[in-house]
């Protein structure tokens, strides 16, 4: 990437913090608005998004098997945000927040992230937004969050963790 093209990223994710940080609810808006946040896409190297692999006819992950990784399906939001703040992590690890894949990504832990997850839910819902996550910086780790609108019409909610 040319620095001409750098430099109109960060721009680019600055107005997204921007407006991102004035349509959150208060108190996650200062939380966000104290983190640092990047927009070097190596801060998603642990990314691992699903997909269908149409070879093993499988669900797999965009970076190929990932021994603990989970999908789980979801009809409703309302469902995969009860299930998420139900989900117990092991630990708690430093990692990216996210909303676009392209950034920014914000430095938060996994642990914020599941305390902060009813205000995400309603900045999702508000801005029909649901592609978003949190992702490890030096661990294999993670929670993303993704809808999948089908040809079939099965739109469904779904979450992959893994590592956490």
């Amino acid at each position: 990437m040319s620095k001409l093209e750098q430099k109109l990223k960060e721009n680019r994710n600055r107005r997204a913090r921007e407006r991102l940080l004035s349509s959150l609810d208060s108190k996650f808006s200062s939380f966000l608005s104290n983190v640092e946040f990047s927009s070097d896409v190596n801060c998603l190297k642990y990314a691992a998004f699903s997909t269908w692999d149409m070879e093993a006819d499988c669900q797999t992950t965009t970076r190929g098997k990932i021994s603990d990784w989970n999908n789980f399906t979801f009809k409703t939001w309302q469902d995969l945000i009860a299930f998420l703040k139900n989900y117990k992590i092991s630990q708690n690890l430093q990692g990216y927040f996210f909303i676009d894949i392209d950034g920014p990504y914000y430095s938060i832990n996994s642990q914020d992230f599941m305390n902060n997850i009813e205000s995400i839910s309603e900045y999702a819902l508000s801005n029909e937004g649901y592609d978003l996550g949190w992702v490890g910086s030096e661990s294999d780790s993670g929670i993303i969050v993704e809808f999948n609108h089908t040809s079939f019409c099965r739109n469904e909610f779904e979450i992959s963790i893994w590592g956490i």
